[in-house]
């Protein structure tokens, strides 16, 4: 079973939404460059990875890592200051 929540609102969201600390969707603006879209999709699949490990899915949790990492590969080639342990640690919540 999968319950990955994919829908995130990035444009015409209200600038005073965030997302909130319990983990629910809220809609976020994304301003700037390619940092901002970074945060967004760190934030996007520190989400989903977070409510896995919740629901005790570590199948889930290791398919949102696979993601994360091929985020990660898009991202190192376009960004040559591109931090990739900081992204996967921002992602799973954890360092390495």
């Amino acid at each position: 079973m999968s319950f990955t929540e994919t829908h995130v609102a990035v444009i015409g969201a209200e600038e005073n939404r965030r997302t909130n600390d319990s983990d629910e969707i809220a809609d976020a603006p994304v301003q700037g460059g390619p940092g901002a879209i970074e945060a967004l999709i760190a934030r996007v699949l520190g989400r989903a990875h977070r409510k896995a490990e919740r629901f005790n899915d570590p199948d889930e949790a290791r398919a949102i890592f696979h993601v994360a990492h091929s985020f990660a590969d898009e991202l190192v080639g376009t960004d040559p200051q591109f931090d990739r342990r900081r992204f996967i640690e921002t992602v799973t919540n954890s360092s390495f």
